[in-house]
């Protein structure tokens, strides 16, 4: 969905949407939405450029690092994002990038594309290792039992093969 900035100023820059889960398409192909998503927030133009700030609030279901279980996790959000008009750094040799530069987007001067936003805001929230709980013991290496529900008898201690000979050197 495209915000047309001219359109918003007709009502004070204010934006709300609900994405169903099924209109939203993570990057991510292991993340998904698991409820709709509800983003708003205001639209601030200055200068030819535009300020967006706001909240995003929604459900995501991915794997567990440990187990591969589903796990739904709730993402809560503000944020804040600079869109500028395209600059060319041609002439320039060097940029050096400032902490203001870092939620800095570009744009076409009249729409910004709210829907990519919000897949980066969600892709961001994420988690690096999403747990379906804290002692999550995972999936046996060996025979791919998940040590949560059931114990296995493979060894605990596996020896990689390739370092077996190294045993057998006497100095």
């Amino acid at each position: 969905m495209g915000l047309e900035l001219e359109k918003l100023e007709e009502v004070g820059g204010r934006f709300a949407r609900v994405y169903e889960p099924q209109q939203l398409v993570l990057e991510d192909s292991e993340l998904e939405l698991a409820a709709p998503a509800e983003v708003h927030g205001r639209v601030a133009r200055r200068n030819g450029e535009a300020e967006l700030t706001g909240e995003l609030h929604a459900k995501i279901r991915i794997s567990c690092a440990r187990c591969l279980k589903p796990v739904e996790l709730p993402i809560d959000v503000e944020f804040t994002e600079r869109f500028v008009r395209a600059v060319s750094w041609r002439d320039e040799e060097q940029h050096e990038l400032q902490q203001a530069d870092l939620n800095l987007s570009v744009f076409d001067g009249a729409s910004i594309d709210l829907d990519d936003l919000v897949k980066e805001e969600i892709t961001l929230a994420v988690p690096a290792q999403a747990l379906c709980r804290e002692n999550c013991k995972g999936l046996c290496p060996v025979c791919g039992a998940d040590r949560n529900v059931q114990t296995c008898s493979c060894a605990a201690i596996e020896v990689d093969t390739r370092w077996e000979k190294l045993k057998n050197l006497r100095f």
